[in-house]
């Protein structure tokens, strides 16, 4: 068996590891919560459905295959105003290497600072005993994840790719740590620039805060695929429809489904949508009385109505412009999502190939 092929059953099984592990967590007990918000605003632009994307330094932070390149460099810088008044950012690098493939380096964080501590909250005679510090009058809050990537392009037709990360939490005087691997594939079908693709993200140890306290890292499985209805014509139009089946550990299967028209080889325009994600209403359960929510009703007088939305996140819309200069390929991306009763979140997005 050749090592591609190794590798992607490796990969198919890990997939199925996910499965069996899911009905022992619920929902929201993941650590590491920032590893699930979208990195660039062509990848949320698009819904999340990035799994099959190629060429791209970003899918450093989705998909690994996808960086993999012919030639020279590529970097990508991204910004997000992220809800609660958290900045999100990321920024990565990636250079083909002859033969031995494509090697990326990408950050990403999350964070808030001079956050008001309200120490004078805290009874003096607990002091000793809490974990924080007592002293100061505001605290930080930091989340950080370092990785380096490598991809190959094994055939004409199949990319594959892994990611090596460190992922660091940090909250006043207290910080945890954790390791983990994001591995991918991304085959070319060979009609209509036809491609599927595979990814399993965040596949490591726990993160552990203060003494016995865990918590599994959000790990996630997609497969996604992409066509192209309209492909490039002299005047620079295509379409391109993709859609992703993805399934993470502590939720129920989701379907991201995106399109991209480009106009005039230079505009890109975007739209995405989660399915069984967004606009879906989940009941609850009373952890006091153990009754789960139901609707109230004429015919159930007596019911609790315990049902919220599963999120407050919307549609997404975005675009892209080609404004290459000097020799050197340069792409200002930015994406809109809805959020409901929160901040609606703008991304802005630079990516420079040269």
């Amino acid at each position: 068996m050749t090592f591609y092929r190794k590798c992607v059953l490796g990969l198919a099984l890990a997939a199925l590891a996910v499965g069996p592990a899911d009905a022992a967590r619920k929902s929201g007990l993941t650590g590491a919560a920032f590893l699930k918000v979208g990195v660039g605003a062509r990848a949320t632009g698009l819904g999340s459905a990035y799994t099959t994307v190629t060429g791209d330094a970003t899918q450093m932070f989705w998909n690994p295959a996808g960086i993999a390149i012919e030639r020279g460099m590529q970097a990508t810088i991204n910004y997000n105003q992220w809800i609660a008044d958290l900045n999100h950012a990321a920024v990565g690098v990636s250079k083909k290497f002859g033969d031995f493939g494509t090697v990326g380096i990408g950050v990403v964080s999350l964070g808030l600072s001079g956050i008001d501590a309200d120490r004078d909250l805290v009874p003096s005679f607990i002091e000793g005993f809490t974990p924080f510090d007592t002293n100061t009058g505001d605290y930080d809050y930091q989340d950080l994840s370092v990785g380096i990537t490598w991809a190959r392009q094994v055939t004409d037709k199949l990319a594959m790719g892994v990611t090596g990360k460190m992922i660091s939490q940090s909250i006043d005087d207290e910080s945890a740590t954790a390791f983990a691997l994001d591995v991918g594939a991304i085959y070319h079908i060979g009609y209509r620039g036809a491609r599927i693709g595979a990814r399993l993200n965040n596949l490591g140890n726990d993160i552990d805060f203060f003494d016995r306290q865990s918590a599994p890292l959000p790990l996630i499985f997609s497969v996604g695929s992409a066509i192209d209805i309209i492909e490039e014509d002299d005047m620079g139009t295509k379409l391109t429809l993709m859609a992703d089946a993805t399934k993470p550990q502590d939720s129920d299967q989701l379907v991201f489904a995106a399109g991209e028209l480009q106009v005039l080889h230079r505009l890109k325009l975007r739209g995405g949508y989660k399915f069984n994600y967004t606009g879906v209403t989940d009941d609850k359960t009373d952890e006091i009385t153990g009754h789960s929510g139901e609707a109230l009703s004429p015919n159930n007088p007596t019911s609790t109505d315990f049902t919220s939305d599963r999120t407050e996140e919307g549609y997404t819309l975005g675009m892209g412009v080609d404004v290459s200069l000097a020799g050197y390929d340069v792409v200002v991306d930015y994406a809109f999502t809805e959020f409901g009763i929160l901040d609606n979140v703008h991304r802005v997005s630079l990516n420079l190939s040269f």
